[in-house]
């Protein structure tokens, strides 16, 4: 039998040759050492482990001292997890049919309206998830999309804003929270259990970078979208005593304040939708996104620009020229020269979000079924005291097919539930003129 580590923070990405000899080479009786050997063309039960096995399986990398580096996260999350519901929206969507029929309604205005309703992204084809076009991977899935063709999408976001009842599927929100400039919403694909967005109602602006043209009035909209997310997330999700003990380590002795230290604020250029909106998280990651995440595959280098690195540059209040064609480079640059470097701060925010993951975390092995270990699928057998028993999975489940099912247990998205699937409602403030451009 393997007496195996609790787990606490949902993935840990690196263990050692010691771990991997006295775990998958002299546990004899492990069914995890049988199926890290079995097709094996070497079965050694020593120590002394060559620098290359065929083991069937990909430990990963195995280096001169003979270190491995195994990627393990939790998947298949048992439905034990409290939510916190949306608020209630009753109200019947302002356009009945989709963007593009709302356009139709608006054939005579329509150079008032048609630019504000796509979107330039890549569609990966693993998973359907429409993507920044500049990505070279899924930040869904991983998937590679270097092949993949650039195409244009409905925008959700503006949709919401005039009440546009649905495109593909329908429109519905998981509403947080409504008012007459601003709504803040569940993620639809959420990295934590708590991730919302938050966008202006009244106004548009297609990507944060045309903030710069009025930095003084960008700011204030900045700061605005932060107090209204934060207050969702502290009045609906922090003071539900029964969400926060399960999802948050030592969640009785957090304070307000230590809590707000850990979110994961910022934007995305280019975003998905073209919007501006503030993705506000909470730590912990769901365990995969978790993986993700130490594999660099989220909050991606030069396309996620933390609010930390936005408000110094609109602090300066120098108005930057921006067109849909300037380069992110470009900007990156001329604010280092002012003295805010994007590179710095990043790197700051991206290490501190692991570290709030860790230090937050509070996912339990007991409360999953299964292990993933490279990409491939044990079953978790709990046996005396706090040894587990690792299995070979049977039958044809794979890890990904498991991504959303978790995400379905895990996410708060759509709570209550209605017949299994998320439910939702429409803005009840949708807007019937042109959203105003910000500059």
């Amino acid at each position: 039998m393997l007496a195996f580590p609790k787990l606490s923070t949902g993935c840990f990405p690196v263990f050692t040759a010691c771990w991997v000899r006295r775990t998958i080479f002299d546990c004899k009786s492990s069914s995890l050492s049988k199926a890290y050997c079995t097709g094996s063309q070497h079965t050694q039960k020593n120590s002394a482990l060559p620098m290359s096995l065929n083991l069937g399986i990909d430990l990963g990398a195995a280096s001169l001292d003979g270190s491995f580096n195994l990627k393990v996260y939790l998947a298949g999350a048992k439905d034990v997890y409290p939510h916190v519901d949306q608020i209630s929206s009753k109200v019947e969507p302002q356009v009945q049919g989709t963007p593009d029929d709302f356009l139709a309604e608006k054939a005579n205005e329509i150079e008032k309206y048609q630019y504000q309703m796509k979107n330039k992204v890549r569609k990966c084809p693993a998973c359907s998830k429409a993507v920044a076009f500049t990505l070279a991977s899924c930040n869904g899935c991983g998937h590679d999309l270097r092949e993949v063709e650039i195409t244009y999408t409905n925008n959700i976001f503006t949709s919401f804003c005039y009440g546009i009842q649905k495109g593909p599927f329908p429109f519905v929100i998981s509403m947080r929270s409504m008012a007459s400039d601003i709504i803040v919403f569940d993620d639809l694909l959420s990295l934590t259990p708590c991730h919302v967005n938050v966008i202006p109602t009244n106004t548009y602006c297609a990507d944060w970078r045309y903030l710069l043209l009025k930095p003084k009035q960008g700011l204030e909209l900045l700061n605005s979208m932060y107090a209204s997310a934060w207050k969702v997330v502290k009045e609906q999700f922090l003071e539900n005593k029964s969400w926060g003990a399960k999802v948050l380590k030592n969640y009785d002795a957090l304070t307000i304040e230590e809590l707000e230290s850990h979110l994961c604020v910022g934007c995305n250029y280019p975003p998905s939708q073209y919007q501006l909106h503030l993705q506000f998280m909470l730590p912990p990651f769901l365990p995969y996104h978790y993986r993700l995440y130490l594999d660099g595959l989220h909050f991606t280098n030069e396309r996620f620009f933390p609010i930390e690195y936005l408000r110094k540059v609109l602090e300066l209040n120098e108005a930057y020229e921006v067109n849909d064609d300037t380069p992110i480079e470009d900007i990156i640059a001329h604010f280092r020269t002012r003295g805010v470097d994007y590179n710095a701060i990043y790197k700051a925010c991206y290490d501190r979000y692991g570290a709030s993951h860790q230090k937050l975390s509070n996912w339990k092995i007991e409360d999953f079924n299964h292990l993933v270990i490279n990409d491939t699928l044990f079953d978790i057998q709990q046996e005396e005291g706090e040894n587990i028993k690792i299995v070979p999975t049977t039958g044809t489940t794979k890890p990904n097919d498991l991504i959303n099912g978790d995400k379905m247990v895990l996410q708060n998205y759509g709570r209550p539930y209605v017949g299994g699937k998320p439910s939702g409602g429409y803005y009840d403030q949708a807007k019937t003129e042109p959203l105003t451009r910000f500059a």
